[in-house]
């Protein structure tokens, strides 16, 4: 009787550790089938620097290279919003300069959490068939303003 129990344990066993390595094997799957990246750089900028440092704004590095700096506050975005033509990839700089964000453009997978004290560096290549105005959010609580910290990113072809 004990062996049989053994037996059905060790089935259990190797049921989960299988349903484990598929997940793991999907979700590797997913993120390399989206093109999911993480941030290229992480990089540390003292908060009375900030200012000096970080410039937000937008700066055409060639032709549809795009670097995009912009600095998050309790509860806007600066800028707010941003209007590129025919970007082919875009280096977004993303800093916080009171508290955690999260920097998230809905319906793409741009998402990086914003850490006070740190410059997140992404880049991105836009689909080439990605057109119109797309919401940029802050997917991170962060306090009592946080549902109005929003912007656009409006991308024009043509």
């Amino acid at each position: 009787m004990a062996e049989g129990k053994i037996f059905t344990e060790k089935v259990w066993i190797i049921m989960i550790i299988s349903t484990l390595i598929a997940f793991t094997v999907i979700l590797g799957v997913l993120a390399e089938a989206i093109s999911y990246t993480g941030p290229s750089a992480v990089c540390p900028v003292k908060y009375v620097e900030l200012n000096e440092k970080i410039k937000p704004g937008v700066k055409q590095l060639s032709l549809g290279v795009y670097e995009v700096t912009i600095i998050g506050r309790q509860w806007a975005w600066t800028p707010n919003n941003i209007t590129l033509k025919n970007p082919r990839k875009i280096i977004f700089k993303v800093a916080s300069e009171d508290v955690l964000h999260g920097f998230e453009i809905a319906g793409t997978n741009v998402n990086v959490m914003v850490i006070p004290g740190y410059v997140a560096v992404i880049t991105w290549t836009p689909p080439k068939d990605m057109e119109g105005t797309y919401i940029i959010l802050c997917n991170e609580y962060c306090g009592i303003g946080h549902q109005s910290m929003y912007g656009t990113l409006t991308i024009v072809r043509g």
